[in-house]
């Protein structure tokens, strides 16, 4: 290692050099004079005593250069005292680094093994990782199905029980209709027979009394709603008007005058009390109700949203659920049903069928707003448009 002459110790070599200087002058002074005297020392001639006195003065020039330097540095003290230590030291450390070399070499190889090792795991974890992305991406796409197809689950969960609701509410109708038609069907064997002509609670004549300051006249209404009865019984028995008897009930005169003097809008119904066979007079009773207006024309009924696709039976279930919750609605908001079939309203059997078909094997959702084609009021009917609408 190299050292700058910056850091050499030259006061030292300085005072090295100077004395022994000193000493080998003093010493070849003594020598000269020993040899002049011709001094002996241990019985040497005087020449051997003068080079002896030479040689002592370059052994104390070396012992006092020695004494110094042991002194004054470390470095030499540990050469001179400690070099067989130094040396197994220097001997172990070399042993060391060579095995430090060995372990630094397999370190080295470990350490090459290890980054192929990485590099072998990283375009693993890239393979893995893009497998992942297309594993994400599967698994977004299957969710979006899943949602798409729960969604479709649950519209046709919705369309089933709406169909179960339906068909329930028709299968109750059914059973009301098969015994009505059964006691239809009775009755009108006994019609055949020339035996009931009205049955009981049967509307057999109305009047509608407008609102009017100056009244209605009694005696008038009276005869009209007779009359009236009396043309709808024998258009019905195939006979004459005036051979039909219409008896009232006591109190049926005295209620006339009571509604003809309202000022307000009234429904007057004359209804059978009970079976009537033909040719035996006909026991009628008066039910008044103060008509109001229900619903304006053109106020939406019902909205309903249909499935694409429906095949003409399903098509006509969900008509006809539509309409029978349209009658009871309307008779829920006041509308007066007929006593003897309980709807207030019916639907043309041209617009049902023309309406059905539009339903039918439709390709789009269909959107069904029924509204009323006229004010309706408290007497009804209940004539309504369908319209069919086709959403996006």
């Amino acid at each position: 290692m190299l050292t700058s002459f910056s850091d050499i110790n030259w006061k030292l070599i300085l005072i090295l050099l100077l004395v022994s200087c000193v000493v080998a002058f003093i010493g070849d002074v003594v020598g000269m004079r020993v040899g002049k005297k011709r001094i002996s020392i241990f019985g040497l001639r005087p020449r051997y005593t003068s080079s002896l006195i030479t040689v002592l003065s370059g052994l104390f020039i070396m012992l006092f250069t020695l004494a110094v330097l042991l002194t004054t540095s470390e470095t030499v003290r540990t050469a001179i005292f400690s070099m067989k230590i130094v040396q197994r030291q220097i001997t172990d450390l070399t042993a060391q680094l060579q095995e430090s070399r060995s372990e630094l070499d397999d370190l080295k190889e470990e350490l090459e093994a290890s980054k192929r090792e990485l590099l072998k795991k990283q375009e693993e974890l890239s393979e893995v990782e893009e497998r992942l992305r297309e594993s994400e991406e599967r698994l977004a796409k299957a969710e979006g199905e899943l949602r798409e197809a729960r969604k479709a689950q649950s519209k046709a969960e919705k369309n089933l029980e709406a169909l179960e609701r339906i068909k329930k509410d028709l299968q109750e109708d059914i059973k009301v209709l098969q015994a009505e038609s059964q006691a239809l069907k009775q009755g009108l064997e006994e019609l055949k027979e020339g035996k009931i002509v009205v049955f009981s609670g049967e509307v057999i004549a109305e009047k509608l009394l407008t609102s009017n300051p100056n009244g209605w006249d009694p005696s008038v209404v009276e005869s009209e709603l007779i009359r009236s009865a009396q043309r709808n019984i024998a258009f019905r028995a195939k006979s004459k008007p005036e051979d039909i008897k219409i008896e009232l009930e006591e109190n049926v005169r005295k209620s006339i005058e009571e509604y003809c003097k309202q000022n307000k809008r009234y429904i007057l119904r004359l209804v059978a009390l009970e079976n009537t066979v033909r040719g035996r007079p006909i026991l009628a009773g008066l039910v008044g109700f103060e008509s109001k207006l229900i619903y304006k024309k053109g106020h939406t009924l019902a909205v309903e949203i249909l499935p694409a696709g429906l095949d003409r039976d399903s098509a006509e279930m969900y008509l006809y659920g539509i309409l029978r919750e349209v009658n009871v609605k309307a008779k829920e908001d006041g509308v007066l049903p007929d006593p003897i079939r309980g709807t207030v309203g019916n639907l043309d059997a041209l617009d049902f069928f023309n309406v059905l078909e539009k339903i039918e094997n439709a390709e789009k959702t269909l959107k069904i707003v029924v509204e009323a084609a006229e004010d309706i009021y408290t007497e009804g009917p209940v004539r309504v448009k369908i319209h069919v609408l086709q959403l996006e």
